[in-house]
């Protein structure tokens, strides 16, 4: 299959549309929407988006879960010439206007099914500020004349979730979503004969470009979910029932797989159409790979990937069927950039040797120009030109092989030794009776430096007296020694979903320091043992 003439994405979809009008867009729960309908829902959203007045270059923001809605708004907006902004559906109304504010948004487009009340809250707060719509409900212009949307023209924002302070949109034009398209699919082998499975939030890049834009650009067969972990079972039965070939998670979504669906019941899923199991947006951990292939008896289907918004979103990965590296500290690669890209480590100004760990920067032709109207974040981004900063910690091998030790600013010095979190974590992990736990550094100022100190959610604590409680807390002090070699300062066991993590899913160190040191843990009742 050739390229489809295409320079944007709306007239992606347009080609999609005039050329297989009857073919499956993508499948949402029992409803196929086809390329011919997806585009006659993009134009009537666009009709509705200049009826409100949008003006090139304006923004739309939208707050809208995976399905059909959402498809309708993104490029409806950019249909319309304005700039999409995927927003969390969960934001509470002030949240919601906060990042309107941050982009200057036009419009707010809220879901059809919003509850009246959620609504009228919405509007009053923005009485003052953009309008906010639901689309089909109000007038749309008749026979507008579309704008012209050019390939360099911002096709969206997609704003990172720093948690202190504003978080920073990146800008992606047409032409940069393309391209890493195009990147991604030569470096995965993806093709028109994929059959995508995603439960992916669209309103995050992962999810967005790679599960649902991909697809559209090679006219692959999609099967979209909710985006619902509480039960992992029907990703699974997806993939089983349509022999899904592509799917996508971060490692922790794997890690459920094998908590939810333990031992002789994954004999349930048919897994065997896998081609690919992406394993990115987080820390990959060996042990899920292997883990997650034996459990159903997968061959080597499990990449390790790496990516990040300000090169759009695919940097790496390993190709198709390719077993598993593993260094001696349990970091797992994730292979060599895909075509086009280009990595070095560096520290400060100095590019560093093979093997040499530091800061990974990026040179992409995807790679943003910068952030919406912050131009001393945008300054600070580039390393060198063309090349930007990640903020991520990681080496070269001798083969350009690319292995991710994590943030930098997460990285725990103890007694002038490097320790990465996720070596901590994925130890803590295994504990039985635990949840899931987060390790960062603290530096009480004593003579010992900085310490790690270790925070484990706790299943089931109710049910769990105190002396329970303290077996476990010697439980991971023994793991941690046992199999890292040291102590650590401080372990904290916590109530159920009391870490702080990203509205998609990853955990928030930074965060987590500052509610321990300023006692926002203590405060809210988090820590069940020790007593503060």
């Amino acid at each position: 299959m050739t390229d489809p003439p295409a320079a944007t994405l709306v007239e992606l979809l347009a080609v999609r549309a005039r050329d297989m009008p009857e073919r499956p867009a993508f499948t949402f729960g029992s409803e196929t929407t086809t390329f011919a309908q997806l585009w006659q829902m993009v134009n009537a959203a666009a009709r509705q988006f200049l009826a409100a007045g949008l003006q090139p270059g304006e923004r739309v923001v939208m707050a809208l879960p995976n399905g059909a809605e959402f498809f309708a708004a993104f490029y409806g907006a950019q249909r319309a010439g304005g700039i999409a902004v995927p927003a969390f559906p969960g934001f509470g109304p002030e949240r919601l206007l906060r990042q309107a504010a941050l982009c200057g948004a036009r419009l707010i487009v809220v879901p059809s099914a919003a509850p009246a009340g959620r609504l009228a809250e919405l509007r009053a707060l923005a009485a003052d500020g953009p309008a906010v719509l639901m689309l089909g409900a109000g007038p749309a212009a008749a026979q507008p004349s579309f704008p012209l949307v050019a390939p360099d023209d911002i096709a969206y924002l997609q704003y990172t979730s720093g948690s202190t302070g504003d978080p920073k949109g990146v800008q992606l034009t047409h032409t940069n979503l393309l391209t890493n398209v195009r990147q991604m699919m030569a470096g995965m082998a993806l093709s028109p004969r994929d059959v995508f499975v995603s439960w992916l939030p669209v309103y995050h890049d992962m999810g967005l470009i790679l599960m649902t834009m991909a697809p559209f650009y090679l006219a692959a067969e999609l099967h979209l979910l909710p985006t619902n972990l509480k039960d992992v079972r029907p990703w699974l039965e997806t993939i089983s029932r349509w022999r899904g070939s592509f799917t996508a998670a971060p490692d922790y979504a794997y890690r459920l797989c094998l908590r939810q669906v333990p031992g002789a019941q994954a004999a349930a899923y048919d897994l065997h159409g896998l081609r690919v199991a992406l394993n990115a947006a987080e820390p990959v951990r060996a042990s899920t790979l292997e883990q997650f292939e034996r459990a159903f008896e997968l061959g080597p289907v499990m990449a390790a990937g790496y990516g990040l918004a300000e090169a759009t979103v695919g940097v790496a990965m390993w190709p198709p069927g390719t077993p598993p590296r593993v260094d001696e500290r349990g970091l797992v690669s994730v292979g060599r950039p895909f075509p086009g890209i280009e990595l070095q480590i560096v520290r400060g100004p100095a590019p560093l040797p093979a093997g040499e760990p530091g800061e990974i920067v990026v040179r992409s032709p995807a790679n943003t120009a910068g952030y919406y109207r912050n131009p001393a974040a945008t300054a600070d981004l580039f390393w060198g030109p063309g090349m930007v900063h990640t903020g991520d910690l990681g080496y070269l091998d001798p083969d350009g092989n690319l292995f991710i030790a994590g943030r930098l600013k997460n990285v725990i010095k103890r007694a002038g030794q490097t320790i990465y979190p996720q070596e901590v974590e994925e130890v803590v992990d295994g504990v039985p009776g635990l949840r899931y736990s987060a390790a960062v550094g603290i530096d009480r100022g004593r003579a010992e430096g900085e310490q790690v100190y270790v925070f484990a959610e706790v299943r089931e604590a109710g049910s769990r007296p105190r002396e329970a409680l303290h077996a476990l807390g010697v439980a991971v002090v023994e793991q941690v020694y046992a199999q890292l070699g040291f102590r650590p300062g401080r372990v904290y066991l916590l109530r159920s979903r009391s870490l702080p993590l990203t509205y998609n899913g990853k955990l928030q160190h930074a965060q987590l320091r500052e509610d321990y040191l300023s006692g926002a843990l203590a405060r809210r009742g988090d820590i069940l043992y020790p007593d503060l």
